[in-house]
C-alpha cells in the first residue's frame, strides 16, 4: 500500500466509510475523511472518539500507523459499529 491509495480511498465521492486492516491482524475503522491525517509513510487515525454537549467531534485516542503494514480497505455498512465481538 503506498500513501496514495489511502488518499483515493479518503476522498472517494461519495465518501465511504471503511475499515482499515493492518498486518497484524487488528483494524481501525474510518467514519470521517477529514478525522486522518496522512504522511508519506504513516497515519494518524483517531481509534476512539467522543461528541461532546454542543455537538462537536472529540478524539480521544488515535494511532500513528505505518503505511506499508496496510493489508486492505473493507467498505462499512451504517449497522457496523465496530470490530466484530465473540459471544462470551
Amino acid at each position: 500500500m503506498t500513501y496514495r491509495g489511502l488518499q483515493r480511498k479518503l476522498y472517494d465521492v461519495p465518501f465511504q466509510p471503511f475499515r482499515i486492516r493492518l498486518a497484524n491482524g487488528t483494524s481501525i475503522d474510518v467514519r470521517e475523511p477529514g478525522s486522518v491525517i496522512v504522511g508519506e509513510s504513516s497515519a494518524v487515525v483517531p481509534v476512539e472518539t467522543t461528541v461532546d454537549d454542543r455537538g462537536f467531534r472529540l478524539v480521544r485516542d488515535w494511532k500513528t500507523i505505518s503505511i506499508s503494514h496496510i493489508v486492505e480497505f473493507i467498505d462499512l455498512r451504517e449497522k457496523d459499529h465496530g470490530p466484530k465481538r465473540k459471544p462470551a
